[in-house]
């Protein structure tokens, strides 16, 4: 398809980060819980791929740039990893958030 080959791989990861801080930021979430939900969005299905390693890889790499950070809590007899957002995360995301908006409006001046 075209349009996944306009897209690629870069965009895909991009969107990818930021769909996990905004999901991070909404409420402390599992990896397990996220991948059920990612699974769920028709973008990701778009670029034609299993996003599990991707969404493991994007949370270990967020961690370590420190725009989440990482509790583990017991529950049924497992460990699970709750991931939270920090300010420079949340920064981020305001950052993404102007980016939009402006590049929204360089793409109507190309239509009209």
């Amino acid at each position: 398809m075209e349009r996944e080959n306009f897209l690629g791989r870069e965009m895909g990861m991009v969107v990818l980060r930021l769909r996990v801080l905004y999901r991070i930021k909404r409420e402390k979430m599992y990896t397990y819980a996220l991948l059920k939900e990612f699974d769920k969005i028709p973008f990701f299905k778009l670029l034609g791929k299993d996003i599990k390693n991707d969404v493991y890889n994007t949370i270990n790499s967020l961690k370590q740039g420190g725009y989440v950070r990482v509790s583990t809590k017991l529950e049924d007899g497992r460990m699970k990893k709750y991931y939270t957002i920090t300010k420079k995360g949340d920064n981020v995301l305001k950052s993404a958030l102007k980016v939009r908006e402006e590049t929204a409006k360089e793409l109507s001046k190309l239509f009209d």
